[in-house]
């Protein structure tokens, strides 16, 4: 294909007009269509410019076949990992609010056998979502072992940013819920109420925080097509080692065992108001298991 086809092609897989390609060029739209019919050529920052408003090459550009050099996402990666997301993460929401209800109905004093069985009822349905998600992914990853990236670098970019982002407010979403809990002793409770609603409270804030963390992890595996091939991969050993999964396994126990201390701690020996640390404990645990056994040596 021509610079001219190429530029073309490029242009109408963006929806972008001649003249609104021109405005973002800062020329006449007269030298767009002279281009496209490859009567002139365009300046070298303006060749930059394309590649980069189009995340291709220079020699794409120009003496490529732009349409093959284009990958499409044949195999519906997107949408599946974006529901494969979703759904986990909703899982994870589901006990949080299972946990949260649990308290919200302790600080009333309405009967604990009720609680419990509402925390139950929100678990039930985190694990089946757990289940069924993951059968569903599991269905996925062997009928597509091997997907062909297809993400511009300008959408991997501006994830980045965004997951950044994220990650931080979460943090931040965190230490603020450690602050709640330190700073709520110090405030009276609302009448007919008892000191588990502000523990509640904090359990809410960290499931948010949580679950933003989460789903942007999930997020940002989904734009690693590289690392998802050398899981699913059956037959070439991958250069790259993949990432140990026991840090999951680890992390997902620690969480367990923290909920139950925790739960154990408040209906045992009533001691809502100061077994929260155990959460803060808990973050601390999973990122030292993160640093130990994230990464191997090569």
């Amino acid at each position: 294909m021509s610079f001219g086809e190429n530029l073309q092609f490029y242009r109408k897989k963006n929806n972008i007009t001649q003249e609104q390609l021109a405005e973002k060029l800062e020329v006449s739209r007269q030298s767009v269509s002279k281009w496209e019919s490859n009567t002139t050529y365009p300046e070298m920052d303006k060749l930059l410019q394309m590649c980069e408003m189009f995340s291709c090459t220079l020699d794409v550009l120009l003496r490529g076949n732009a349409e093959e050099s284009c990958c499409e996402d044949t195999s519906d990666y997107d949408r599946h990992m974006n529901n494969f997301s979703r759904a986990i993460t909703a899982g994870i929401a589901s006990i949080f609010l299972g946990v949260t209800l649990l308290l919200v109905l302790t600080s009333i004093e309405i009967s604990k056998t009720l609680a419990i069985m509402g925390l139950l009822a929100f678990i039930i349905v985190g694990i089946m979502i757990f289940i069924t998600t993951g059968m569903n992914h599991d269905a996925y990853t062997k009928r597509h072992p091997m997907i062909k990236p297809f993400y511009p670098e300008a959408d991997r970019a501006r994830f980045e940013k965004r997951f950044s982002i994220i990650i931080s407010s979460s943090i931040g979403l965190l230490l603020l819920g450690v602050m709640w809990m330190v700073g709520s002793t110090a405030l009276a409770l609302p009448d007919g109420y008892g000191r588990t609603l502000y523990v509640a409270i904090f359990i809410f804030i960290l499931g948010i925080a949580t679950t933003a963390m989460t789903y942007a992890g999930m997020q940002k595996d989904k734009y690693d097509i590289e690392k998802y091939n050398q899981t699913n991969a059956t037959s070439e050993p991958s250069s790259k080692p993949a990432e140990d999964p026991i840090v999951g396994k680890i992390c997902g126990s620690l969480f367990m065992i923290s909920l139950t201390a925790y739960l154990i701690l408040g209906f045992v020996w009533s001691l809502w108001a100061k077994a929260w640390v155990v959460f803060p404990i808990f973050i601390m645990l999973c990122a030292v298991t993160s640093i130990a056994f994230g990464k191997k040596g090569k």
